[in-house]
């Protein structure tokens, strides 16, 4: 999402320049079609999870709604998770729907538990080991939406912890929402804003490290408590193309000794 204009060498090369562990992957060329986009590389998707082989892509990015989901997201949904099982990638990434600011309804939540049990009948009816994992985004940016779905539910599952959102949008501090949710977090995003209106936001994302998010609170959270998943950089250049290149931000971050 950080460069979205670049192809699957080039983002390797991007990450081996970096020294970057893991990959989470949501566009190439500019394409968000990540099932078609990658079956069409040379070699197909055997030599795609060939080259990813030293730098595993952890998550890929659908753009799946719990609260407002169709037939078509459905089957959409059901093509990314039969790329991950082909590239060996874990987890999928997808948002609980609905809108930051308006409290979900019965309804919602109803259909959002009948997605996932319908999501833990595909898993199983395909023997599938890709996971679902509902990022801390739109209605369910602040950590009260996502217990209440738990409890509809009867068991928890899986998340990404948008720790920026949690923040900047409930108003949560980062040790407040990780004490409730560490236990289903696999995947953890951060980036780094001020509070200066942009065209989508009435916040700024700025480089890591120069607003005013507190971050470091973030990892050393994680550190203390064991974290084993990933941490990715969120550079969402895709939707703000006011943001310099990702090169800027992760030199940024490696100018910061707390990252």
């Amino acid at each position: 999402m950080g460069c979205t204009e670049l192809n699957l060498p080039q983002v390797l090369a991007l990450a081996d320049q970096f020294s970057i562990d893991c990959l989470e992957l949501r566009s190439f060329e500019n394409r968000i079609d990540l099932p078609t986009y990658l079956a069409e590389q040379p070699g197909g998707l055997p030599a795609v999870r060939t080259s990813l082989a030293r730098h595993p892509a952890r998550v890929l990015g659908t753009s799946f709604k719990l609260v407002g989901d169709t037939e078509a997201g459905r089957a959409t949904l059901l093509s990314f998770a039969q790329l991950a099982e082909q590239i060996g990638t874990p987890y999928l990434r997808i948002f609980g729907g609905g809108t930051w600011g308006t409290a979900l309804t019965d309804e919602n939540y109803r259909q959002a538990v009948e997605v996932l049990n319908w999501w833990q009948e595909q898993k199983k009816k395909n023997s599938w080991q890709v996971e679902i994992l509902i990022e801390t985004h739109d209605a369910f940016s602040a950590t009260p939406p996502l217990l209440q779905l738990f409890e509809l539910l009867g068991r928890t599952h899986p998340i990404i912890w948008d720790s920026h959102h949690t923040w900047r949008l409930a108003g949560e501090t980062p040790a407040d929402s990780w004490k409730q949710l560490k236990l289903p977090t696999r995947h953890v995003h951060i980036k780094d804003s001020i509070l200066q209106p942009s065209a989508r936001h009435p916040y700024t994302y700025v480089l890591p490290g120069t607003g005013e998010m507190p971050a470091r609170q973030v990892l050393d959270l994680l550190a203390k408590d064991n974290f084993s998943g990933a941490v990715s950089l969120e550079w969402e250049k895709m939707w703000h193309p006011y943001l310099t290149p990702i090169q800027d931000a992760l030199t940024a971050c490696q100018k910061e000794k707390w990252w």
